[in-house]
């Protein structure tokens, strides 16, 4: 039965914290120390937090922040407030509140020493304030959802010194002194910010956050990846993708290099098929009236897969009618090499890679509440939800065949 009570109507049972970090120094591999590219779990193990900025309740901010870059911030040294209320929130009493709190639970329990073996914030002390933020159909970005609330959002600086300090040979205390002030002040209004959204917006029932731990340790889990398969089928994907560019350079005659330029592309074919206006039709997104007032013109265009498979099926007619002139048919290989070359799958592969941990698996792929209003789970990172289920060439084959196309790839030979 779900539990529709509250975790606390006391704002002192919440400790509002965020943190700031920097990449560990020769890593094994250097997309670790970049959390884009290695997600928050693998990331966690490759940095160290240097700022941790909280505070509790309606209290005054706090600052345990890491001087020495040389060093690394320990729990055992923690400020006596902030340790006594972890004390508390490993009893059950208490919680620690974070904007996407799965980056910030994974470098705090990875990017600081901890106090035993165990997590410092195991999943159960951590709630999310962005996955309430977002029930209550608020944008999932701290600045959007600050704003929502008529606050002023975060330091527009806030990028520029996270890209100054979060690299591994990046800037330092010593080196930028201004800088670093900056830094820690930045820190100090987001945690203000997360805390105003947290406290104005509608608190979880219990079951709300049973579920959102359960999905947290989901994460934590992680999904099992073969990862000398992914590295193959990278390969293969890389080459792939160089293939479909040169076609475009072929089809299109230098005109455009890649089948990912689509204002170029889009435009391409909208030249090719101006002298058919129905297929020219196909192709706008958006009409508006002309300067002159002579009627409505194309104000935008869209090669969207729908658009595309309308605009193949319709020059497929033609074909079929009176044929097609050589121009013609270089719009209609292009459009085919755009549907079937310009899927984002094939990336996927390579994303994984770096970001599989010493499992061998893809771990904070699911975001709790990732959709405002249905508040349906999202995906991120390698985003799972929109991996393709066919396999080229066997869509028609009996069920159970996957593991020959993938015993056929892993067989191929790949020419450097």
């Amino acid at each position: 039965m779900n539990d529709m009570s509250v975790l606390s109507r006391d704002p002192q049972d919440f400790l509002f914290f965020d943190t700031e970090t920097r990449a560990l120094p020769d890593l094994e591999d250097p997309r670790w120390g970049d959390v884009t590219q290695a997600g928050a779990a693998r990331y966690g193990k490759s940095c160290k937090v240097v700022v941790f900025r909280y505070c509790i309740g309606n209290g005054p901010m706090r600052r345990w922040d890491l001087d020495d870059f040389s060093k690394t911030l320990k729990w055992r040294e923690a400020p006596p407030d902030l340790l006594e209320h972890l004390a508390r929130a490993l009893k059950g009493e208490t919680w620690f509140v974070a904007w996407n709190s799965f980056f910030d639970r994974h470098v705090c329990n990875g990017g600081m020493v901890r106090p035993s073996a165990g997590p410092a914030l195991p999943v159960r002390v951590v709630l999310d304030a962005m996955a309430q933020a977002t029930a209550s159909n608020l944008p999932a970005k701290l600045e959007g959802a600050s704003r929502a609330i008529g606050r002023s959002g975060k330091v527009e600086l806030g990028k520029h010194l996270i890209a100054l300090f979060a690299p591994a040979d990046g800037g330092t205390p010593q080196s930028h002194p201004v800088e670093w002030e900056q830094y820690k002040g930045y820190a100090d209004v987001d945690v203000e910010e997360l805390r105003a959204v947290f406290l104005a917006t509608r608190p979880l029932w219990r079951w709300e956050w049973e579920q959102f731990w359960t999905s947290e340790t989901i994460n934590d889990r992680g999904l099992p990846i073969d990862a000398h398969f992914v590295a193959r089928a990278k390969v293969l994907a890389d080459a792939y993708m160089t293939q479909v560019d040169e076609r475009v350079v072929e089809y299109t005659h230098g005109v455009c290099w890649s089948v990912n330029q689509h204002v170029a592309l889009a435009n391409w074919v909208a030249d090719g098929v101006a002298h058919l206006p129905e297929a020219a039709d196909i192709l706008v997104k958006k009409y508006e009236e002309d300067a002159e007032g002579d009627g409505l013109v194309a104000a935008a265009l869209s090669l969207s897969r729908d658009r595309v498979e309308r605009l193949i099926a319709y020059l497929e007619r033609l074909d079929e009618k009176q044929g097609l002139t050589d121009d013609e048919f270089d719009v209609l290989q292009l459009l085919e090499t755009r549907l079937y070359g310009a899927s984002a799958t094939p990336k996927k592969f390579g994303k994984m890679l770096p970001m599989l941990d010493g499992r061998y698996r893809l771990c904070g792929q699911y975001t709790f509440n990732g959709a405002q209003q249905t508040g349906r789970f999202s995906s991120r990172g390698a985003q799972v939800h929109n991996l393709t289920r066919a396999f080229v060439g066997m869509e028609d084959q009996a069920p159970g065949r996957e593991a020959e196309a993938i015993e056929f790839i892993s067989e191929m030979e790949i020419e450097e």
